[in-house]
């Protein structure tokens, strides 16, 4: 009986876990997305739409910051940050796969998260005139880091 018991409430549990509050101060990681790109899916026959994407950008973490490369699979598409704003994130394994949050519009608690796969560089992203580009560590502190 406890199996059975067990066994039907692990969905519940884990739909409680899904729409629990996300909490942005488990999140240390600051992304900068400096370029972004998606493909929209149509699904017409169940009436679901799925993004894939990819991008470029830059992962803050203290004093430290390196450039990532990034694709993900959702619901709706990340959009570019602009200025000093950014995302924040948490790494689910380390340098390979990133948990992202961002805010939703008009809800000052809600948030959505991607689940990205990345390859971190040792370089950082810099926007040029002929659009992002990769500068080593000190040319990054030489020229941007001001």
């Amino acid at each position: 009986m406890r199996k059975f018991v067990l066994t039907a409430s692990l969905p519940i549990l884990f739909v409680l876990g899904l729409l629990a509050g996300k909490n942005p101060g488990d999140y240390p990681l600051q992304i900068e997305v400096i370029e972004t790109h998606w493909q929209r899916h149509v699904n017409r026959y169940i009436s679901t739409t799925h993004v894939d994407g990819w991008g470029r950008g830059n992962i803050r973490h203290g004093d430290s910051i390196r450039g990532f490369d990034f694709v993900y699979s959702s619901a709706f598409p990340l959009q570019r940050t602009f200025g000093k704003k950014h995302y924040l994130a948490r790494w689910k394994k380390e340098s390979l796969r990133m948990e992202l949050l961002a805010g939703k519009i008009g809800a000052s608690d809600k948030y959505q998260t991607y689940d990205l796969r990345t390859t971190v560089l040792e370089d950082v992203y810099v926007e040029g005139a002929g659009g992002t580009m990769a500068v080593s560590q000190q040319e990054y502190k030489d020229r941007w880091a001001k």
